[in-house]
């Protein structure tokens, strides 16, 4: 394993093809979580439990292995110290594979050197990492200078309560973590705006995400050979129409400016004042993201996005009741009560409802002029070299968040280089990882762990 070579710590060497099954043999498990517990099949969970222990009985014999709640796996590796622990997370679950697929999603197939299957990036790629980097590590005789614990959620992708078991469960015992790693940001190959080279954003924030029923039930039905001026269907409609017309304001939240902060000495000299001064330039790189859309305007806005329409029960039927559900991603400064206010404001007809279902604020900002920080980046320049290094704010939600209850150095990471093509499988048909950025992922692992 050629990028292993330089940290070899003792006389062990990994062997590729024991990572590529350890990733086959996680892949070919159906870890799928659901919020109806009868569609989850829990014995596929007590097999990945089995798996871990199958593959890493080095960790699990000097680490103290615990099952929190239905699915959280927590282990503790002793350090020298107590005083400053650490955590590295990743979890299990995935979502469900969909259609379309050139492979089983469940396979675990291997072409052209890229292992497929559902969760291969999202997250199963970081959790084999941590642990193979773990074994190695333990392997080789080494004790981490502070208590390391390891985290593996099974619920992430239905933000369900098994992270904040475990978080509740460090909190009644006193840890409080100093440096907190998930997954989140990646080593981006065509750069960042102004920055032409590998750039690694590191999330330091997150936005916070609400859902929104919107929906209507006075509708009296009837056949639709007699219909009104406007339906419910069609009232719910222009509701939405509504919506998507009056966008939030666009701002910057403190970790974009951050961000613009940290590469004010990387883009041509041009484009440095604005970086450098982004509170001055707010309006034109605010103006600028709505007019590019996609990331760039989510940067920089709430964003609303209408996922979800129904109504109605036959073609010739008129419908009794309409709704829609929005999903909201909140910038820093506004809350989940903010955001209905909002939606509620901009609707014009009195007789649509909204209802907040469920929400997040957005998380608080994690520092980058500290040791936790500073270690990080210094390992992620140590695996790749010449890379850009840059605080960011996530677009989307992660387990960190519940760790807030416990430290503010969390960070958010997946040490990868990901194109916009495998940015784009997550979640999607024919998610895979390349056996090469296994390799880089479990050296920057055992680098980290050796710096905890």
């Amino acid at each position: 394993m050629e990028c292993l070579k330089s940290i070899k710590t003792g006389k062990m060497k990994l062997r590729k093809e024991r990572v590529y099954d350890n990733m086959r043999a996680m892949l070919r498990i159906k870890t799928v979580s659901s919020a109806n517990a009868e569609d989850v099949c829990f014995a596929e969970f007590a097999r990945f439990r089995a798996l871990l222990k199958e593959r890493f009985p080095v960790v699990f014999e000097k680490g103290e292995a615990l099952r929190i709640g239905e699915f959280g796996v927590l282990i503790r590796i002793p350090g020298e110290s107590r005083e400053k622990p650490s955590v590295l997370m990743a979890h299990m679950d995935v979502v469900p594979a969909g259609d379309g697929w050139s492979a089983d999603p469940f396979g675990g197939s291997v072409r052209g050197g890229r292992i497929y299957g559902r969760g291969a990036l999202d997250t199963k790629c970081t959790l084999l990492s941590i642990m193979e980097a773990a074994e190695y590590c333990l392997m080789n005789g080494y004790v981490p200078k502070n208590d390391l614990y390891l985290s593996f959620g099974g619920q992430e992708e239905i933000s369900g309560p098994c992270c904040r078991e475990i978080v509740d469960y460090l909190d009644k015992r006193g840890v409080r973590p100093d440096f907190v790693l998930d997954e989140g940001g990646s080593l981006i190959p065509e750069g960042l705006p102004g920055v032409r080279s590998l750039s690694a954003v590191v999330g330091v924030a997150e936005k916070g995400t609400a859902d929104y029923r919107v929906y209507i039930e006075d509708g009296s039905g009837g056949h639709a050979s007699v219909p009104p001026r406007s339906t419910v269907a069609g009232r719910i409609a222009r509701a939405a129409r509504e919506i998507e017309s009056h966008p939030f304001p666009g701002r910057l939240s403190t970790s974009v400016k951050m961000m613009f902060r940290e590469l004010g000495d990387k883009v041509p000299p041009y484009m440095a004042p604005f970086f450098r001064h982004p509170d001055l330039a707010s309006p034109a790189i605010c103006a600028a993201s709505s007019l590019l859309g996609g990331t760039f305007r989510a940067m920089a806005h709430t964003t609303a996005a209408v996922t979800m329409i129904k109504s109605g029960t036959a073609c010739n039927v008129l419908p009794e009741s309409a709704e829609m559900m929005v999903n909201v991603r909140l910038l820093e400064g506004d809350t989940t009560m903010s955001v209905l206010t909002h939606l509620r404001g901009v609707i014009t007809d009195p007789g649509v409802k909204v209802e907040l279902v469920s929400g997040t604020n957005p998380t608080g900002i994690s520092p980058i002029d500290c040791d936790a920080f500073l270690t990080l980046k210094d390992v992620i320049l140590k695996t790749w070299p010449g890379a850009v290094v840059s605080p960011y704010q996530m677009n989307g939600g992660t387990d960190a968040r519940f760790f807030e209850k416990l430290t503010d150095h969390i960070y958010r990471f997946t040490p990868m280089i990901m194109t916009k093509e495998e940015r784009a499988s997550v979640h999607g048909r024919d998610e895979s990882v390349s056996k090469e950025a296994l390799c880089h992922m479990i050296a920057f692992y055992i680098r980290l762990i050796m710096r905890l």
